[in-house]
Parts: structure tokens; sequence; C-alpha cells
């Protein structure tokens, strides 16, 4: 009987470790208007939602939240979410949303053609790749560069999780990077 509660909870415990396709720890530095906040970030996959667990420490006290991504969103999302972090809140985000990365289809078309599209603006990779931004804790990056406004990003080349580590140049004045 005990062999069989142990195989029982083996068998549990292996099944949540395959359903967790992604599951790491960033340091996301917002830059906004000359203020900055720093927000531990645990991004997790279980079955076919992507969460962003977010916290940060603000007037002496830890606030923390969620924004949910479907697989509608993580395949086909062609657009960045803007929304600001609200001290509680697990916010499901619309269908054509991603926040943090791009969409497994905005990266196949970026990896294909070297350009995508998000938020109705076209973002093409870079021409010249500074050394220092070629890498991301040792993965490789893609550099892309905005049609319009010539906001700069720099992509981890992975299609499970295309995050965005670092931006610049952003008209929105939202700029952040990933440690």
């Amino acid at each position: 009987m005990k062999r069989i509660i142990c195989l029982g909870m083996f068998v549990m415990l292996l099944t949540m470790c395959v359903n967790a396709q992604i599951n790491e720890k960033y340091k996301f530095v917002f830059k906004l208007h000359g203020q900055t906040r720093n927000y531990d970030v645990c991004i997790t996959e279980k079955q076919d939602t992507i969460r962003f667990e977010w916290s940060v420490l603000r007037n002496f006290n830890r606030q923390k939240g969620c924004y949910k991504m479907g697989r509608q969103n993580v395949e086909d999302g062609s657009s960045l979410s803007w929304l600001q972090p609200v001290d509680g809140c697990v916010v499901a985000l619309p269908a054509n949303e991603t926040f943090g990365f791009i969409s497994r289809s905005a990266w196949k078309s970026l990896k294909e053609k070297g350009w995508f599209v998000y938020n109705g603006t076209t973002y093409r990779k870079a021409a010249e790749e500074l050394t220092e931004e070629q890498e991301f804790n040792g993965k490789k990056t893609i550099h892309v560069l905005a049609d319009v406004d010539l906001t700069n990003m720099w992509i981890i080349d992975n299609e499970n999780l295309p995050l965005i580590y670092k931006t610049s140049d952003n008209p929105l004045e939202i700029d952040w990077t990933v440690e």
C-alpha cells in the first residue's frame, strides 16, 4: 500500500513538472520619466497559460500581482500591454496582448522574414549588433528597431519565451532592462 501511495505521489509530482514548461525569475528595471522601479518577476507556464507574477517594494510595503496570458496570447498576440501593475490584482490580458515578450508567431516572423508587427508598428532586425548586447545570460538575442519611432528592443532568441529583455528610445518613455 505504501508503494502505491509513493508511486502515486511521484506520478503527481512528475506531472506537475512536465506541465510547467517555463519557470524563470528575473528582475525588471523600469524607467519612466526619470523614475526607476525594480520589479521581481516570476514567469511560469502551466498547461496553456503564462503567468507573470510580479512584486515591488513601494512605500515600505511589498506590492504584488499577476498578468495572465492564455494560449492565444502566447501563440498569436500582436500587441504589448502597457497596463500599469495594480497591487493585489490578477489581470487576464485580452487575447491579442502579451506582457514583456512577443508572441511565438511574431518571433517566427522575425526569424523567417527579419521583421514582425506589434501594436501596429513594424519592427525590423537591426543591421548591426553591439557586442555587449548580443547575449543575455548566455542566450542569443535579436536586436530590432521600430520603423516609425526608432524604438529599440532586444529579444531573447527563444521560441518558447521570446522575452524582451531590453528596450530603449520608447516614445512612451517607458524603457526596461531585465537582470
